[in-house]
């Protein structure tokens, strides 16, 4: 659905403002979404991922080999998802 802006008795200087106050608000809301979806998909070491969690690395074995969330192989090494051990732990049918 559109709006339709109307712009009565207003001079160039003070709409050409309005347009970059806009713009920066946008900008300002791009920025802070970016950060925030970054912090969370961060990837975690099993150290890490097993602190997060209050666990040992035993117990993280264990949970990964049941697949209570998905690990990622890069190179030699194992990382978990920040986002997705989290949703896990408040996904009420995964048993952790």
């Amino acid at each position: 659905m559109r709006e339709t802006i109307q712009i009565e008795n207003i001079n160039s200087e003070d709409f050409k403002n309005e347009i970059i106050n806009g713009v920066v608000e946008q900008m300002r809301n791009l920025t802070q979404n970016s950060t925030a979806k970054t912090e969370t998909d961060t990837l975690l070491t099993r150290e890490e991922t097993a602190k997060l969690l209050s666990i040992s690395l035993v117990s993280l074995w264990s949970l990964t080999k049941q697949n209570a969330f998905p690990v990622y192989h890069i190179g030699k090494s194992v990382r978990y998802k920040r986002s997705e051990v989290l949703n896990a732990l408040q996904n009420k049918s995964t048993k952790i």
